[in-house]
């Protein structure tokens, strides 16, 4: 099958993958940051609101008496927060967009690419919820799976060799194959979740499509990649973890503080409080740069998906 698409690049090598989006990462850094202050924007404009809802329904239940008074609230906020995620997943979808324009080397402005994509915002929805749903199935059923094996491993050693699990040595054997079962399990996910890593792009990208559709597509580039595309997320999280770390630490340290069962002092509960906030703060600026980042290497990994397979 011919080429759909220029091929300035060519396929590229798992290395070459991360080298290509980290230098297209830096060369288009403040056209990828201006899209990713504004997908930010739509995002806290969510938490802002749930804020907002929370404040005046406690005022009105207050009033009434009655928490019923705040079920148009809370219809209202779902239909107004339903859009706000819509317009942060579709600016995501703009970043992909622009980078994997400039791989093929036809670049677009930033406002060409968002008129292109503003009229499916709506079909981002759908593929966002789509895929968390799937998601969340397969974390669902492999947990359970993963609690069995241990579970039954467990059995064996204490019931079937009749072994104590208060033996050092026994305690030892359990903790290390529950550790490498939780590492399996954790493979199982990144390979699964690989095959719907480019979703977005085919709806991105490609003229016709829906969420459905192009969840399907994702699957099929991806279909003979999985093992590729897992080791590159397993890089990618490598760099990025760092910046997602930092602003979690001081958010752990503040939920810590702010516990009750912990610390009945006012003072230190306002401090807890208040690493929280700064923690948020942190983990925001945060991903106003590892957001881009991601966005780019899946631009990237379709780029060269498709000039592998078409």
């Amino acid at each position: 099958m011919a080429k759909k698409t220029p091929d300035p690049v060519g396929t590229l090598s798992i290395g070459n993958v991360i080298t290509t989006a980290t230098t297209l990462y830096k060369s288009n850094f403040n056209r990828y940051f201006q899209v990713s202050v504004r997908a930010t924007g739509w995002g806290l404009a969510i938490v802002l609101s749930a804020f907002g809802l929370a404040v005046i329904g406690g005022i009105l239940s207050s009033l009434t008496k009655s928490w019923l008074i705040t079920m148009p609230l809370i219809v209202g906020w779902i239909a107004i927060s339903s859009y706000f995620l819509a317009r942060h997943l579709t600016d995501r979808a703009v970043i992909c967009r622009l980078a994997y324009q400039e791989s093929i080397e036809q670049p677009e402005t930033i406002s060409i690419a968002t008129q292109q994509l503003q009229p499916r915002i709506w079909a981002f929805l759908r593929l966002s919820l789509l895929l968390g749903l799937y998601v969340f199935l397969i974390v669902l059923v492999s947990y359970f799976a993963l609690a069995l094996i241990v579970g039954g491993f467990f059995a064996v050693i204490a019931y079937g060799l009749k072994l104590s699990p208060n033996s050092p040595a026994v305690a030892l054997l359990i903790g290390l194959f529950t550790i490498g079962m939780i590492l399996a399990w954790i493979v199982v996910l990144m390979r699964y979740y690989a095959r719907w890593f480019v979703a977005e792009l085919p709806l991105a990208i490609e003229s016709k499509g829906s969420a459905r559709i192009s969840l399907r597509r994702s699957k099929e580039l991806s279909a003979t990649f999985v093992n590729r595309i897992t080791l590159i997320l397993t890089i990618a999280v490598g760099i990025t973890l760092p910046i997602t770390l930092f602003g979690s630490v001081p958010s752990l340290f503040g939920q810590v503080l702010s516990d009750p069962r912990i610390s009945t002092d006012s003072s230190t509960q306002t401090v807890g409080v208040i690493l929280i906030g700064v923690g948020f703060l942190i983990s925001t600026i945060g991903d106003l740069f590892v957001m881009p980042f991601w966005q780019v290497i899946k631009a990237i990994i379709y780029y060269d998906l498709r000039n592998r397979q078409e």
